[in-house]
């Protein structure tokens, strides 16, 4: 075999490697919007030329600076170039890590004098702005994250007030739902039969806390996997129901923040994990005091949304 037809056989593997797309966000990418057309190998793998290489990796770059799938599947590569060279432009050419180190602090600041002013008309634009300036990942872990904690800090020294806080968490709430719908709809969500995991996500009665579990929810959904968004205040038993019904494999859960609340976590999970199906994991996050050897081989308790990022990333993921 020649080497021109050796480089039009790459694989799966290859590909994911050389773009950074996971296989199942390919296959989706495929199925849904066209992106490329493999060849079928008699054993019914896929195959990939080097144009289809060089096309993935111009959509998978534009993806990151925020384009959606559905808008740019169809161009060829000269206009994916075109669009990147754009794209590039817009920015400075000096330094890009500290350029968008930068705009990500003015853009904060700008978010929190709204907030200490009470100029809540200010706070959705700002958020609607983000959302088009950064990926996904970006606007969680260097945007919002941050923010809610230095408010969250301001709150408990006497600098902001509760109210001040409670109106934050309304609107980044309403923009997470909003980027969480725009994900299950343009970004691409396998179906149910070829996800190696399906995720429920709520959190334990009595825990109205909703921005970290709504986070969670986009997290598993920009790594390709199927969610169930349940709210918040799930009862054990009703959750156990919910779950077998929607035949999901893993369970996200929220659990009540702060130390005081650890006999009540104990209660809910001595009446959930016993009755959940042993083929469903349950994850949880939100307290870190959290700590109980009972329930070791059935609970992964993860202390942040970053280790929840690094885990899904890190799921054994299949070539074909």
């Amino acid at each position: 075999m020649n080497e021109t037809a050796l480089r039009d056989q790459l694989s799966v593997k290859t590909i994911c490697q050389l773009t950074g797309i996971n296989g199942h966000t390919l296959r989706a990418w495929e199925r849904r919007y066209h992106v490329v057309q493999p060849r079928r190998l008699d054993n019914g793998r896929r195959t990939y030329s080097i144009h289809d290489l060089e096309k993935l990796k111009l959509v998978a770059l534009l993806i990151r600076k925020g384009f959606l799938i559905g808008n740019i599947a169809h161009y060829p590569v000269h206009e994916l170039n075109s669009l990147l060279n754009e794209a590039a432009q817009t920015t400075t050419m000096q330094d890009p890590v500290a350029d968008a180190r930068d705009r990500s602090q003015a853009l904060a600041q700008r978010l929190e004098r709204a907030v200490s002013t009470y100029d809540l008309t200010r706070l959705s634009p700002l958020l609607s702005q983000a959302k088009a300036d950064y990926s996904i990942r970006a606007y969680l872990f260097e945007l919002l994250i941050p923010l809610l904690q230095r408010v969250g800090n301001a709150v408990a020294c006497d600098e902001l007030s509760v109210g001040q806080e409670h109106a934050l968490s309304a609107v980044v709430r309403y923009h997470l739902m909003q980027s969480l719908f725009q994900l299950t709809d343009h970004y691409p969500l396998v179906h149910a039969q070829e996800a190696p995991k399906s995720f429920a996500l709520t959190t334990m009665e009595g825990n109205q806390h909703e921005l970290g579990t709504l986070m969670a929810a986009i997290l598993c959904a920009y790594h390709g996997y199927r969610i169930f968004y349940l709210g918040v205040n799930m009862p054990a038993l009703a959750l156990v129901d919910t779950v077998r019904a929607l035949g999901a494999t893993g369970v996200i859960l929220g659990l009540s923040p702060g130390e005081g609340r650890l006999p009540e976590i104990r209660s809910y999970l001595d009446e959930l994990v016993p009755v959940l199906p042993q083929v469903c994991e349950l994850w949880t996050g939100g307290n870190n005091f959290y700590f109980d050897k009972k329930w070791n081989d059935r609970v992964k308790n993860l202390g942040t949304l970053d280790e929840l990022d690094q885990l899904l990333e890190r799921l054994p993921r299949s070539d074909t």
